[in-house]
């Protein structure tokens, strides 16, 4: 090979490399958009001494919505284009180190839900004397690994639940929890127990929903004089968005024993 040659395939190599690198970088960083990103997958050859959690599946917005992937690539949800996710700042003391917290937020600066895993706080503890009447509007299996739902048991599900005060109390959001015995209950938990990476995680607008009273409540409060109010309210186009962004939310699996 003369000097000419061996110059122009060190050039070659170079050009390589640099691409190579270009690559990588793209692939750490973390997509709100579509097609979806997140950080790059081990080197096959890295050692690892203990199993680590599968990557949230990759895939791809519908038409006029876009993908959120958190760093670590443990959670992804479709949004729509014009939304935002913004991170939270998280209560001392109330979640597990490194969870994660954000914020999905509309146009206006309306906060349509709230993502938080690593949830420490434990469930209060519910005399009879304080159950009341609780109301499923809405309940549907979700698929949160990407695969079927479960057919057995309380699979995950995202719901629409009231529960009765001086009003009644709206939330919605995802549980693997029954309400109550007998249709009454102190409060309505919207979690999920997660892999250990995650936790217990909410995704909807309340971790848990419980009655009011009326010095407590204030314009963030949802509530209705009747269940016909209530029902004409998550039936409206606006909060069929907000249902379909919270129904697309993906986990990652617990990693292979």
């Amino acid at each position: 090979m003369d000097n000419g040659s061996a110059a122009r395939l060190s050039v070659r190599r170079v050009l390589r490399a640099v691409a190579g690198g270009a690559l990588a970088a793209l692939l750490l960083t973390a997509c709100t958009g579509s097609p979806e990103g997140g950080s790059a997958a081990p080197s096959s050859d890295a050692p690892s001494a203990t199993p680590t959690v599968p990557p949230v599946p990759l895939r791809e917005a519908r038409e006029g919505w876009k993908i959120f992937t958190d760093p670590g690539r443990l959670v992804s949800f479709e949004l729509p284009e014009a939304w935002v996710v913004q991170p939270l700042e998280p209560a001392p003391g109330a979640y597990a180190p490194d969870s994660l917290h954000y914020a999905v937020r509309t146009p206006e600066g309306t906060t349509a839900a709230e993502l938080h895993s690593g949830i420490l706080t434990p469930e209060p503890p519910c005399p009879d004397a304080e159950r009341t009447s609780y109301y499923v509007i809405g309940s549907e299996p979700l698929a949160l690994t990407g695969g079927p739902p479960a057919d057995t048991g309380i699979e995950p599900r995202f719901v629409v639940r009231l529960i009765t005060g001086f009003r009644f109390f709206g939330s919605y959001g995802i549980t693997d929890q029954v309400g109550g015995a007998d249709g009454l209950a102190c409060s309505l938990p919207n979690t999920v127990q997660g892999s250990e990476a995650l936790g217990r995680f909410s995704f909807g607008d309340l971790e848990a929903l419980a009655p009011k009273a009326p010095a407590n409540t204030g314009p963030q409060t949802v509530s209705f004089g009747t269940l016909g109010e209530a029902e004409a309210y998550y039936a409206t186009p606006d909060f069929a968005i907000i249902r379909e962004m919270i129904r697309s939310v993906q986990v990652a699996a617990e990693p292979a024993a």
